[in-house]
């Protein structure tokens, strides 16, 4: 009878130590899956996404940072910061000190400890210390090594935005992932961040409307679906989180409103660099020469516009000194800022020939048929957040919300406090988690200790009265 008791009491605990440590949570990152393209699509390509939502939550869309370039998205997605606090100005920076420049990620210089130093901590290290298991598929400097941790991130899945193919075998990592999930959900809680490349690529190379960006839509759509149903067909929907999102969107470039900078100066040599392309570009001069290249473009009748002309029209082209940027660009007080900035009616590109500048001559990005890099507030800029799970109410609709606001949000559903200060708004993204959200404290082992003390009381009786 003792014996059998026993034996009842390590079932319960084997049976009971089986539940998941906490919620999981997958992260897939749709590079340049902006609002208004998937609004423009199809409903048969977005059957998946459709899915995603009446399952969970969408919001109309996702307002990005400034400038909305790639890299400043990722970092105030990580970070849940504005630009001018997280410090990754745009895609292409350049240190007047060291004359060293950062190229997405990929440049010969982009390891270097200039662009790293003071960087925030992004919420996988966050994650990874409170005990959280991290896999990371080409979602940027995932792989780095931030105080006293790293991801071990196999170099084949460092992102890598020279490639344009790396994530072409995106659906091939899910049953991976179902499969790690299954298996160590009980020890700790799992956090996958995956970057899907492919919608991206097909809108730069291709422009809107093309069957290109079609197919790929449509593609990814397929994927989601695939993954949802392995999800459903595992049971993982119980404990596991699915966020569906991107950067940013896209804007065609109009080849008709491309100028070029050497139009406006009469003297090369007044510009020591000029940093990124079309959108938002930041002119490097002397000191002694900033007023005079300003002068020089907000003047420029190139970009001057002609004929009718509205005053209320945006102009083609607005020249500022750093120190006139608008405060709500959150912008103005980033690292590596040029005295004099342009940024460009949505549509239209501004380039450079002949002067100095990152990216170099010839680069790809230059002849992009679209592009970002806008004010958020243009509608093309905007990106999707759609996402199922426990933590998630279920079918609901929400209006707009930041790139900012989803660090914090993350991190509460991994039962995770923020490690620093941010610019997120908790009131933005509240209502669209489940009932339950405010009392979810740190993941802890309670679930194994009780089952083993229940045990132990119960051996301990056996041997007192045996």
């Amino acid at each position: 009878m003792y014996l059998s008791i026993v034996l009842c009491g390590l079932v319960l605990g084997l049976s009971e130590a089986r539940d998941p440590a906490g919620q999981n949570l997958i992260v897939i990152l749709a590079d340049g899956y902006g609002a208004t393209l998937l609004n423009n699509t199809k409903p048969d390509a977005t059957f998946g996404i459709r899915h995603l939502a009446t399952n969970g939550v969408q919001v109309d869309a996702v307002v990005p940072s400034f400038p909305t370039h790639t890299w400043p998205q990722w970092m105030s997605l990580a970070t849940g910061l504005y630009t001018e606090n997280h410090g990754f100005t745009a895609d292409y920076m350049w240190d007047r000190k060291t004359n060293k420049s950062f190229e997405r990620g990929v440049g010969p210089n982009d390891n270097d400890d200039v662009w790293w130093d003071d960087a925030k901590a992004p919420f996988w290290y966050t994650a990874g210390k409170a005990g959280v298991d991290v896999s990371c598929y080409w979602f940027a400097h995932c792989h780095r090594a931030y105080y006293d941790m790293v991801v071990q991130v196999p170099e084949k899945r460092w992102a890598n935005l020279d490639d344009p193919h790396q994530t072409d075998n995106f659906r091939d990592i899910f049953p991976q992932i179902a499969n790690r999930i299954t298996k160590y959900q009980m020890y700790k809680q799992q956090l996958f961040l995956i970057r899907y490349a492919n919608i991206a690529v097909a809108q730069r190379e291709n422009g809107e409307d093309s069957d290109e960006v079609e197919q790929a839509v449509a593609r990814f759509d397929l994927y989601i679906n695939e993954l949802q149903q392995l999800l459903e067909d595992r049971g993982l929907f119980t404990s596991t989180n699915l966020v569906v999102m991107s950067d940013h969107g896209f804007k065609p470039l109009q080849k008709e409103e491309q100028f070029f900078m050497e139009q406006c100066l009469p003297d090369f040599s007044l510009v020591k660099k000029v940093v990124n392309a079309h959108s938002m570009i930041m002119v490097f001069t002397n000191p002694e020469d900033e007023g005079t290249v300003h002068y020089e473009f907000s003047v420029c009748e190139v970009w001057s516009p002609m004929g009718d002309y509205d005053e209320n029209d945006t102009p083609f082209v607005k020249t500022y000194r750093m120190s006139e940027l608008p405060d709500e660009l959150h912008f103005k007080n980033s690292r590596f800022m040029s005295g004099v900035v342009l940024i460009t009616k949505p549509g239209t590109s501004v380039v450079t020939k002949e002067l100095p500048t990152v990216p170099p001559n010839g680069d790809p990005s230059i002849d992009a048929k679209q592009a970002s890099g806008w004010e958020p507030t243009v509608e093309e800029m905007k990106g999707i957040f759609v996402a199922r799970g426990p933590a998630f109410r279920e079918n609901e609709r929400f209006g707009q919300i930041e790139m900012v606001d989803i660090y914090q949000m993350l991190l509460n559903i991994l039962s995770i406090e923020p490690a620093h200060p941010h610019n997120g708004t908790w009131a933005n993204v509240e209502n669209m988690l489940s009932d339950g959200w405010e009392s979810r404290g740190t993941a802890d082992s309670s679930y194994f200790w009780s089952p083993f003390l229940l045990f132990s009381s119960i051996f301990a009786h056996f041997l007192i009265f045996y």
